[in-house]
């Protein structure tokens, strides 16, 4: 069974992928942060970033108990990025108890 914490590092490592993964513009080497947010307490995080070329990435997760008396990391959030054809896609997320519930917006 995975635990809570497998899930948070698999979707953070998910979530630096995608802001790592090589676009093949050279407009990378000069991207920059345009916003940038991290908060996090003892049982919940919040953190997200925009990029200069429109890419963001935004997630926050917060611990929940469930009937049973288990206790479950609930995670929601979304990542996007602007296509070479000026497209701009969006995903949306939650992972919870029943797992990973990606949600693809479409083009923005």
């Amino acid at each position: 069974m995975v635990n809570t914490f497998s899930v948070v590092v698999i979707l953070t490592l998910f979530a630096f992928s995608i802001q790592a993964a090589p676009t093949g513009r050279e407009a990378d080497s000069q991207l920059k942060v345009v916003t940038e947010s991290n908060k996090y307490a003892t049982d919940e995080f919040d953190w997200s970033y925009q990029l200069s070329d429109g890419r963001e990435v935004r997630s926050n997760a917060y611990k929940k108990t469930l009937a049973d008396g288990r206790e479950v990391l609930v995670i929601n959030g979304l990542y996007s990025y602007v296509a070479p054809n000026g497209v701009k896609y969006t995903v949306s997320y939650y992972s919870d108890e029943n797992g990973y519930h990606p949600t693809v917006i479409g083009r923005l």
